[in-house]
């Protein structure tokens, strides 16, 4: 490691314009070690002191500094510096470099006295230990980004998260924090060095690259340029700060580095600078005084569902040391409750009534009734027995039976006939006890997630995904038999074509892919009818999650060479009706944890940040204050998608449980396979005791594995979709 107290000597020896070569020399271990710098400056937009809010969306308000470290020479470093002049101990590593030597001067004079303690200094000083250490010699190339306008940096880890997916990086980090003021870099020939490490917001560090051709490292340089011009391209830079806001979180979630569920909300919430007040029981994980760098307070309250459940939440919340500006929850059973506590306290929500509707899926069906006309809502088998008795015609199968409220497709059944009706509403009675049971009919078209921003009752963001069918709809038989990948620039020939997945009578979901491939003409119907029953419902701002299927649909779901996929309807030309959108529930807060990360990695919109600044503003006309207009902004920038090119398809592989027993070990996928996972997670824990899903209706996640493909577009897709596959096939847990 370097010495906390670096000591570089660094002089200026060429400038031409805005490029430039520099020496200097600095300690790695036991050795010193001489390198040149070759740099160069490049500029995106002249810099202005107008906050770039002001300035073209598709402007990048950032210039980098281009800097390549070529390792010279090397010497054992003694307990005097006299070894330098030893030849012996002297060791050239790029004979071409040092070639150009007599342009140097001999008076070494150090500078970056003052940078040598700034973020950006100690990232450059670590690229360069990781390449040059033992001895290496290859090149270490490294991108700061220099603000070109005055302002604030809408979230302190803005540049990691838009870089997701970018192949080219071996790093990258911000330099910012929450409401730091930051100023535009100014060119000075003379202090280009100091002044960039001292305005730098962000760098990236290249992957290393073999050897010491400078013409290789520049190429991907250059690549790495367009992509920063690509991903940066949007007003990220803005004219005022997210004013201070503490936001009360109901139900803390799991502890961040154990579980992958609540990390995104407590990184947005560190990276915005908005301070959490937690509540949740005595003895949370967040009450622990550690737990500091999450949450800026902590109040135990009581949160078993029940009528005083918004009382109890008010007077929770009357004991905080700040003001309150706003109330949350990521929590589906929490919502009516934390709607209503904020609506007691004068606080803006969405309306509680809305969110009663969202939560009774019998009611929502009633808000936005399909064409088909078949519906019960029955409270036991009792109830199903009379009323199949007085209906005037009988029902058409199949059909589908799901409790009321009800989460993860739990208690959900597809039906074939009467039997199979009764035998499910029985055992939704036994599990769910309490809970009515709504009957309807199946809708074979594809299914999606739509997934919806609202600001101000103006649809600012919206993406839809493909959602594959569940065990239940899958009617392929399994078979022992593997296709033939038709294309090998989607996958490496390492791997074998993945086996079909066996058929249950589950309906948890088994692959949402991101993005969708429906018809365009599908995607704007789903769009457009989706929003209208968001605002019908009365809702103007928030991130919003929907499930439905377009009935009538020119694609369907079939088994390829490939795997299942969406393809034409062959009987797409004698169909006469236009394809309908049939809702299956509305709910008014972010997808799951994986979708919600997933949309991140493709798209580079993070629905934790959107959900809390959502709830932190006003949608009346006349409350637009400054501090609010200054939060809206933030929440517009940060609606910005990652141009098309960048947006890389991402497969959720998820694996629910299909036996019961005792866990006793699971065998993850090979390394080959998990390099194109970004994230996973395996939810039991060895020696869980787990019952039989069959019957119980519940079907729990074993895991879950984001593949994120490596190519975009149909390429792209093809790849997530066929490694998505072989990273379930190769996932195994034993059960006893």
């Amino acid at each position: 490691m370097f010495p906390e107290k670096a000591e570089m000597d660094l002089q200026q020896v060429v400038h031409s314009n805005f490029t430039g070569v520099s020496s200097f020399e600095t300690d790695i271990d036991d050795k010193r070690v001489h390198l040149y710098c070759h740099w160069r400056l490049n500029e995106h937009m002249s810099p202005t002191d107008a906050p770039s809010a002001a300035v073209d969306i598709k402007s990048v308000p950032c210039s980098t500094l281009d800097l390549f470290f070529t390792p010279i020479s090397f010497w054992l470093r003694e307990k005097t510096l006299t070894s330098r002049s030893r030849a012996s101990d002297r060791y050239t590593v790029n004979r071409h470099a040092a070639d150009d030597a007599h342009s140097l001067s001999d008076n070494k004079s150090p500078i970056w006295p003052e940078a040598s303690q700034t973020e950006a200094f100690r990232f450059v000083q670590d690229a360069i230990k990781k390449n040059v250490d033992g001895y290496g010699s290859c090149i270490t190339a490294v991108k700061l980004l220099l603000p070109a306008v005055n302002g604030y940096v809408v979230r302190n880890d803005i540049v990691q998260r838009r870089f997701l997916t970018c192949q080219l990086a071996e790093k990258v980090i911000d330099f910012t924090t929450p409401g730091r003021h930051i100023q535009a870099f100014i060119y000075h020939r003379e202090f280009v060095f100091q002044n960039a490490l001292d305005t730098a917001i962000g760098a990236i560090h290249l992957k290393r690259l073999p050897g010491v051709d400078r013409g290789l490292v520049e190429c991907a340089m250059n690549s790495l340029e367009a992509d920063i011009k690509a991903r940066l391209s949007f007003p990220w830079i803005v004219g005022k700060p997210l004013p201070r806001k503490r936001l009360a979180l109901v139900d803390g979630k799991s502890y961040p580095d154990v579980s992958t569920a609540p990390l995104g909300i407590y990184r947005a919430a560190k990276a915005l600078g908005v301070e959490l007040v937690v509540l949740d029981y005595e003895g949370h994980w967040a009450q622990d005084p550690t737990a500091g760098q999450w949450r800026d307070e902590f109040i135990a309250c009581d949160l078993t569902l029940g009528k005083d459940l918004p009382d109890r939440i008010v007077d929770s919340l009357s004991w905080s040391k700040g003001p309150i500006h706003s109330i949350t929850t990521y929590s589906d059973k929490l919502l009516p409750a934390t709607a209503r506590a904020a609506e007691m306290m004068g606080l803006f929500t969405s309306p509680p009534e809305a969110m009663d509707i969202c939560h009774d899926k019998r009611r929502t069906r009633e808000f936005a009734p399909s064409a088909c006309a078949q519906i019960l809502s029955v409270k036991g088998v009792q109830d199903l027995q009379e009323q199949l008795a007085s209906l005037i015609s009988p029902l058409k199968y199949p059909l589908i039976v799901k409790p009321i409220t009800g989460y993860s497709s739990e208690g959900v059944t597809k039906v074939l006939s009467e039997a199979e009706l009764l035998d499910a509403v029985r055992r939704n009675e036994q599990t769910f006890p309490g809970i009515d049971n709504l009957i309807e009919p199946y809708i074979s078209g594809p299914e999606v997630d739509a997934n919806f921003i609202l600001l101000d009752g103006e649809l600012i963001w919206s993406e839809i995904n493909d959602d594959f069918p569940s065990s239940a709809e899958n009617f392929q038989k399994s078979s022992s038999k593997r296709s033939e990948i038709s294309s090998s620039s989607t996958l490496p020939s390492q791997f074998s074509t993945p086996a079909p997945v066996p058929p249950s009578k589950s309906f948890a979901e088994l692959s949402t892919i991101i993005p969708s491939i429906l018809p365009e003409s599908e995607i704007a119907q789903l769009r457009s009818s989706l929003t209208e029953t968001l605002l019908r419902l009365g809702f103007k701002n928030g991130v919003f999650h929907l499930e439905a299927r377009v009935q009538g649909s020119k694609m369907k779901y079939t088994m390829t060479n490939n795997g299942m996929e969406l393809k034409p309807s062959q009987s797409e030309t004698s169909k006469t009706a236009d394809p309908s959108v049939f809702l299956i529930e509305i709910n008014p807060r972010v997808p799951g944890h994986q979708e919600t990360f997933a949309v991140e990695y493709t798209y580079g919109i993070d629905y934790f940040a959107m959900h809390m600044l959502a709830a932190l503003s006003a949608s009346a006309p006349a409350l637009h204050t400054e501090d609010d207009i200054a939060l809206k902004t933030i929440i517009r920038s940060l609606s910005h998608p990652l141009p098309e090119h960048c947006q890389y398809p991402t497969h959720i592989v998820f694996i629910p449980l299909d036996r019961g027993g005792t866990l006793v070990t699971v065998k993850p996928p090979p390394q080959q396979l998990m390099q194109y996972v970004s994230e996973s997670l395996v939810f039991m824990q060895r020696g869980e005791v787990c019952k039989d899903p069959d019957k119980e209706g519940k079907w729990p996640f074993v895991a879950y594995f984001q593949v994120v493909a490596k190519l975009n577009g149909v390429e792209g897709r093809a790849q997530a979709r066929t490694i998505g596959e072989m990273v379930r096939e190769s996932f195994d847990y034993v059960m006893e």
